[in-house]
């Protein structure tokens, strides 16, 4: 059996967002969708949480033009950048 966040636990998990960005971010398929609990209680599967944070990790250097990428990086006169295949 899964073991489902309630939205405290999310913090220990990497997710810094408020409840609202949540929302936002499930209905435009940007985050795992939440798993009701109860009358008025969600929660989240850790490992499709978990899996979200490593998917944008894995992410983030990626993206030209984004911050961490080649294309962006400051460079001092003794580097150079990696050759582009």
């Amino acid at each position: 059996m899964p073991k489902l966040l309630v939205f405290p636990e999310l913090k220990d998990h990497g997710v810094r967002y408020g409840r609202r960005q949540i929302d936002r971010l499930e209905a435009a398929g940007k985050f795992p969708k939440r798993v009701p609990i109860g009358d008025s209680r969600v929660g989240w599967v850790e490992t499709e949480i978990d899996a979200h944070i490593a998917a944008q990790v894995a992410r983030r250097s990626t993206i030209v033009g984004t911050l961490g990428s080649a294309k962006n990086r400051t460079l001092n006169p003794s580097q150079t950048l990696p050759k582009a295949d």
